[in-house]
């Protein structure tokens, strides 16, 4: 009997690659078992198949992995004989079940082309599932070569023909991929930059068009007052028919856009699931089929794009509604980044606003208090914020008397300075009046009455003349915090209401003039309204009557009167303690020394 020799094992030559679980990782990692391959000597066609289905499998380990599997490698073993090449890919992901029949999946799939292209690709391919770890085995023979490891079953030219259509098919989504990454690049470039997002939103819809193969699309956004949505573009742009903002209170039944606006939910159409026949997209798109998405910033709806299609056979593909979510989330940035522009350039002119009004507002303030023996004066003003509307005046009046003025004017900003100091013009340009208060009002009320009333504003204001011979203050009211006076030996008073509208309430107001005498040692203050109305850090207000009482503290302390402001002031800010000042603090204190 003669001894059969034992077969002598094929002799192979191996390669063994582990790349990071990353994408840029594997193809580098591919590059290199491409120059191993060709090294062999390879066929071309042989090359350009192991690429293909290498970067399916290994892109697919990539894109499958779990957060927890990120760390760990994929493992690439590449092994060639005589006969033909084996590839071996080690993935950590879930894995998956082999079909035991892979087939070209439908054009409107967006799946199983990868396994369709790796069994066409190769003549073996099967795939091994273990815990922790899966393996993906492709064994190819050599071109030429009559000894092919389980061939597939079907006739090769159909395996050929299905093979090639799956590759026009993915060649065709490359190209849009390609054509949607260079638009996202250019938008990407554009974001923050373009302010002008009506021609932005224009280019993104006909560039969305274009590339998702629309034949008719219309992008709205949310009106300023969030209750409609307006149209921005229409396309095709012959469309005639003028499309009419969408109230989003009406019935979302009519309105797919309403419908997706308040579901939150794409919503398709197409001849089964028709447009309502009042629904204003018919306009646009009244036969075929389409999708309707509404997009959203920060949790509040900015707007709606709808694309559709006359051919009712051929709906969108679930990649086309990913191109229109991501065009849309462009739009949703840009228009962000305008508001916030927008934001941003209010506040610089705010922010110059206020400085303008404060420079105004700085500016009526005297520099220096005239002086009028045997009184002495002394004034602050201090703002809540940078600018407030309240503001004093002391004018000179001949015969050592002088003018007091205090005023408060509606509001805040530039408006309320401008109009503090047409007042303090108006006041100073009738001089002949200075020694009656009440006829001074009256005048400067008739003055600007038209002005304030045209915007709606007032100013309450007092004027006070001290005559300083005969020791008497003659003062007059439009609205404004009476005179506070303390007699030395006298305890605190209620000081007496004194009448008169605020000026630009009435056009012909009178303003009666109280006469109040201030013997030597006595002390009065004109104030506004952010004095005695300060709180406490409990919220609980100073008062006039806690007011009061302060003046008697602080001119029996003191008679100085630049000392006797500077104690008012530490008095304030303990009776505030740490809350914040809320309103414009302006006083102006009178000491009629002994």
């Amino acid at each position: 009997m003669l001894n059969t020799p034992a077969p002598q094992p094929e002799h192979r030559t191996a390669l063994r690659l582990e790349a990071a679980c990353e994408f840029s990782a594997v193809r580098a990692a591919i590059a290199q078992v491409q120059r191993w391959l060709a090294e062999k000597k390879l066929p071309e066609a042989d090359l350009g198949a192991w690429e293909l289905a290498l970067m399916e499998g290994a892109n697919n380990a990539v894109k499958y992995a779990p957060p927890a599997a990120r760390g760990l490698p994929v493992v690439i073993e590449i092994s060639e004989g005589e006969r033909d090449v084996e590839a071996r890919i080690t993935d950590h992901t879930a894995g998956f079940d082999w079909p035991a029949e892979v087939k070209l999946p439908e054009d409107e799939s967006e799946s199983g082309r990868g396994l369709f292209l790796m069994r066409s690709l190769t003549d073996y391919a099967a795939y091994f599932r273990h815990p922790g770890e899966n393996i993906l085995v492709l064994r190819r023979a050599h071109t030429g070569s009559s000894n092919l490891v389980a061939p597939a079953a079907g006739p090769l030219p159909q395996r050929l023909a299905e093979a090639e259509g799956a590759l026009n098919d993915m060649a065709a989504e490359l190209a849009t991929s390609y054509e949607s990454l260079v638009a996202m690049f250019r938008y990407s470039a554009e974001l923050g930059t373009n302010t002008d997002v009506k021609d932005f939103s224009q280019r993104l819809l006909r560039d969305l068009v274009q590339i998702a193969e629309a034949d008719g699309a219309l992008l709205r956004l949310v009106s300023a007052d969030g209750k409609k949505l307006e149209t921005i573009f229409t396309l095709p742009e012959s469309t005639r028919t003028p499309i009419k903002p969408v109230n989003l209170a009406d019935d979302f039944l009519s309105s797919v856009e309403v419908r997706a606006a308040r579901s939150r939910q794409d919503i398709w159409f197409d001849p089964k699931e028709p447009l309502d026949k009042n629904d204003p997209l018919r306009a646009v798109m009244p036969v075929g089929n389409g999708i309707c998405h509404a997009f959203y910033v920060a949790d509040q709806l900015v707007g709606t794009a709808a694309l559709g299609r006359l051919a009712a056979d051929k709906p969108f593909t679930a990649a086309q509604l990913n191109l229109l979510h991501t065009f849309t989330d462009f739009l949703a940035i840009q228009i962000v980044n305008a508001r916030l522009l927008d934001e941003r350039t209010a506040t610089r002119v705010t922010r110059r606003e206020l400085e303008i009004a404060a420079d105004i507002q700085h500016s009526l303030l005297p520099a220096t208090l005239p002086n009028c023996p045997p009184f002495a004066l002394a004034a602050v003003c201090q703002s809540a914020l940078q600018v407030g509307g309240d503001f004093y005046d002391v004018i000179a009046a001949g015969d050592g008397a002088v003018l007091l003025v205090i005023a408060d004017v509606m509001g805040k900003g530039v408006p309320a300075a401008m109009f503090a100091a047409v007042l303090r013009s108006t006041i100073r340009s009738m001089p002949q009046l200075f020694a009656q208060p009440g006829a001074l009002l009256a005048a400067a009320n008739t003055i600007l009455f038209p002005d304030l009333s045209r915007v709606d504003m007032f100013v309450t204001a007092k004027l006070v003349y001290v005559d300083a011979r005969r020791g008497k203050l003659i003062s007059a009211s439009a609205g404004h915090c009476p005179l506070l006076v303390w007699r030395p030996g006298n305890a605190a008073a209620d000081p007496p209401p004194e009448p008169g509208f605020p000026l630009g309430i009435e056009p012909d107001e009178s303003y009666p003039q109280t006469v109040t005498e201030l013997p030597p040692g006595g002390a009065a203050l004109l104030y506004t309204d952010g004095v005695s109305e300060a709180r406490d850090a409990t919220g609980e207000m100073l008062g006039e009557k806690k007011l009061q009482h302060l003046l008697a503290d602080v001119a029996a302390a003191t008679s100085d009167a630049l000392v006797a402001k500077n104690f008012l002031l530490e008095r304030l800010a303990a009776e505030r303690g740490t809350a914040p000042l809320l309103d414009d603090q302006t006083f102006i204190f009178i000491r009629h020394l002994a």
